[in-house]
């Protein structure tokens, strides 16, 4: 990891951070605002609604900061240094969506993040 500058991996952290905050708040706005409709009629409306929820709009405010953080990673780093990490937002978002969101994860899916953590690691070193 000589390539990656402090910055730069500060830049790869807080990409991390907004992605994993705007996941988990998308998701819990939508578990409000309900399931989307099978209607075309009532799609617009259901639309409105989620696009005027405060979580759902927190989640999207925090996709667009994870983005503009992953430009000043990418400004920083090798794109081939800094991808591989953001595998973790998938390994994060799935242990808090356990705690946060109550739902459970089966054996296999915890298999394929464990699967990922090892490849992480391997694409880290030189």
């Amino acid at each position: 990891m000589r390539d990656l500058s402090p910055s730069g991996l500060l830049a790869i952290l807080v990409t991390i951070v907004f992605t994993v905050a705007g996941q988990l708040l998308v998701k819990k706005g939508m578990v409000e605002v309900g399931p989307s409709p099978h209607e075309l009629g009532v799609l617009t409306g259901f639309l409105l609604r989620a696009l005027l929820h405060v979580k759902v709009v927190a989640g999207l405010a925090c996709a667009v900061a994870a983005a503009l953080a992953w430009m000043a990673a990418l400004s920083r780093a090798p794109l081939n240094l800094a991808y591989p990490f953001m595998g973790l937002p998938m390994v994060i978002v799935l242990a808090l969506s356990g705690l946060l969101l109550n739902e459970t994860t089966p054996w296999n899916r915890w298999a394929g993040v464990a699967i990922v953590c090892v490849g992480l690691v391997v694409a880290s070193f030189r």
